[in-house]
């Protein structure tokens, strides 16, 4: 005969293991109570299997999430390169309106407003991450310079002159671009070279 001690719990989980023992025949209570014991110590180590999984799961989750933020931050620092890059010849124009010899010519009201909308639309590329590359004096490097050729410079009588020219740039003809410390387009120079 089969004997079953209810109480009421209302979903309490620490209610007494004798509490809920059903007596069966022949197995003694004590017998039914140790194999109780062993199947809740297996529900207990499952449950914290699946609890250790759902935490890593939400924490793969947020690293994931994470990531996805950062490549979107860095895919819209250069969603414009190709805009900039159309631009650039707009700049390159100003360069040559400012070196041509007709620029003095202009009158000096109409060179500061000019100069003024040049400089703003320096600001606002200096605000959304692009510079200018300097060159004049620099050491050439051809990671930010692409070299359209030499200029021969004259030793000094003791050398001096020419040893701390060689390499340098001395002409710039192409102004270069860096957005965000990626180059964006080299600058084209010419490179003092001794004779």
């Amino acid at each position: 005969m089969t004997e079953e001690k209810n109480t009421n719990n209302n979903g309490n989980d620490n209610e007494n293991l004798e509490d809920i023992v059903v007596e069966e025949e022949g197995i003694p209570a004590d017998l039914q109570l140790k194999k109780l014991r062993e199947k809740l110590k297996k529900c207990m180590a499952e449950k914290e299997e699946y609890l250790a999984g759902w935490q890593r799961a939400k924490a793969d989750f947020i690293n994931a999430r994470n990531e996805e933020k950062e490549n979107r931050t860095e895919l819209l620092k250069f969603a414009n390169e190709e805009i900039i890059e159309d631009i650039l010849p707009v700049l390159d124009s100003f360069d040559l309106a400012f070196n041509n010899e007709n620029w003095q010519k202009l009158d000096k009201i109409w060179q500061e407003g000019i100069k003024l909308i040049y400089n703003k639309f320096i600001d606002t590329l200096k605000k959304h991450g692009i510079e200018k590359i300097e060159t004049i004096n620099k050491k050439f490097n051809p990671e930010e310079h692409e070299s359209l050729g030499e200029i021969e410079i004259e030793d000094s009588p003791r050398g001096e002159a020419g040893k701390n020219k060689e390499g340098v740039v001395l002409e710039e003809i192409r102004k270069g671009y860096k957005i965000h410390n990626k180059l964006l387009r080299p600058a084209q120079v010419r490179v003092g070279k001794t004779k």
